[in-house]
């Protein structure tokens, strides 16, 4: 069971973006931007998404489909939500396979920033691979590396940004 958490923009109801993420669990989740000194660049001014999960590849679609429905909602430019979709479907999917226990999904808008943080239980960061040619796995962190502003695997968490990520008004 997949339990979704999001802190809305004010004047909007958190109901109708459980509707539309097709969402099982969802509730209003406060952040704790100190927990961590990546969060330091984001604006408090942002709106989060969480997503707790047991390891399952079934659900990288859905984290997907989550991702991009959270992105539309709040604004942000077609072009970087697609390639953020891509980049949360590559983390989760990392996590779901070389990860331990319940991953964790959080997607946070700020002003000009869209994070993905995906956390597991493993200790053991991600890390870039060359593939080979007729390799059926090992390109994921690659591509996020490629697509995204930035990125970072501490180990039980691994994280990408894409910047300038608000459409025009």
């Amino acid at each position: 069971m997949t339990r979704l958490q999001e802190a809305p923009p004010p004047g909007r109801g958190i109901r109708g973006f459980a509707a539309a993420a097709g969402a099982s669990y969802v509730r209003s989740v406060q952040e704790d931007r100190r927990s961590t000194s990546a969060w330091a660049d984001i604006p408090t001014a942002s709106h989060a998404c969480q997503a707790a999960f047991l390891p399952d590849l079934r659900v990288v679609a859905e984290m997907q489909q989550v991702a991009r429905a959270f992105l539309r909602r709040c604004r942000v430019s077609k072009l970087v939500a697609e390639f953020f979709a891509l980049a949360v479907s590559e983390l989760v999917t990392n996590a779901v396979i070389h990860g331990e226990g319940e991953v964790m999904l959080q997607i946070t808008v700020a002003v000009d920033v869209v994070r993905a943080s995906v956390t597991d239980h493993n200790p053991v960061p991600a890390v870039l691979k060359e593939a080979g040619r007729d390799g059926e796995s090992g390109r994921g962190i690659r591509l996020v590396d490629a697509i995204s502003d930035a990125w970072e695997s501490n180990g039980e968490e691994t994280w990408c940004e894409f910047r300038d990520a608000r459409a025009a008004a």
